[in-house]
């Protein structure tokens, strides 16, 4: 399984979706989860990987993983957690690491689920496709791609916001300082892609190294576009796949704010112009950075 963007899977999975009925991947992807921000992230997470085993032709995993991804739609409040590594067939030398790695998420994912949602989310889906990967054992890139993804996922759901000194009690208490924000940055796409250039990778950098970036207490919030070229349900993907390469990159950077994605297809853009047009303007997610 290679963890490319959502773009391409989709691209590709319709003919496969037509020609498999075993598989409706098409189906869970539109549940619907509101005000749930962990299940809404998680149930998303467990779609992108059904859709990339789907993609190689992996119908039993591709079906394990849309099962996940429909459970969660229709939790009434109890989640599906991390599979367990007994329920894999996982050879002796990588048991150690996937016990461990089970365990410190189990206990990272009890404050988490609130606390870091799209980490926690991540965190854990990505633990069950290094175990999933790890049981087939023949793709030693998919393996570390998948352990990679988890553990940045779990660096940013683990980390602490130092302690701050206590106030000497004869100081007044000081007042607290209204939000400020920074923003917002653009990142632009090429016609139907979610790729990141160099361009974007740079700004994305530069912008994990922000202040608000850094802090425990700060929030990224992000918001994917299209332009109005294709057909208005792909271009929601489209917009969702954009801000998740973002999230991804700034994850992968080591940023310690909350970070909140958001979407919305074709119908924000910057530059209005008429349905069917393409504008390099409205391939972007927009960052805003704040405290």
């Amino acid at each position: 399984m290679k963890l490319t963007m959502k773009a391409m899977a989709l691209a590709m999975l319709m003919p496969l979706m037509a020609a498999c009925g075993t598989v409706d991947i098409d189906e869970v992807s539109m549940m619907e989860i509101e005000n749930w921000p962990f299940a809404k992230a998680l149930h998303q997470e467990y779609v992108d990987l059904a859709y990339a085993e789907a993609a190689e032709k992996d119908w039993k995993d591709a079906n394990f993983f849309a099962a996940k991804a429909e459970e969660i739609a229709m939790a009434d409040f109890e989640l599906p957690g991390p599979q367990a590594v007994e329920d894999r067939d996982i050879s002796e030398d990588a048991l150690p690491d996937l016990t461990g790695a089970y365990a410190a998420l189990n206990e990272a994912l009890d404050s988490g689920r609130r606390t870091k949602p799209q980490a926690a989310a991540r965190a854990q889906a990505m633990f069950d496709c290094w175990m999933q990967e790890q049981e087939e054992g023949f793709q030693p890139d998919d393996i570390a791609a998948c352990r990679k993804y988890h553990e940045i996922a779990m660096k940013s759901l683990t980390k602490m916001a130092a302690a701050a000194p206590a106030a000497a009690a004869a100081e007044p208490v000081a007042e607290v300082a209204p939000m400020q924000a920074a923003g917002p940055f653009m990142v632009y796409f090429a016609y139907n892609s979610a790729a990141l250039d160099s361009a974007a990778s740079n700004l994305i950098k530069t912008l994990a190294g922000h202040s608000y970036a850094k802090d425990a207490d700060g929030y990224i919030v992000l918001s994917g576009h299209t332009d109005k070229s294709g057909a208005s349900a792909y271009n929601d993907a489209l917009a969702e796949m954009r801000a998740v390469a973002v999230y991804d990159a700034l994850m992968a950077n080591g940023v310690n704010a909350r970070i909140l994605n958001t979407s919305y297809g074709e119908d924000r853009p910057a530059d209005d112009t008429a349905d069917g047009m393409q504008s390099a303007k409205n391939r972007r997610v927009e960052i805003t950075l704040s405290r």
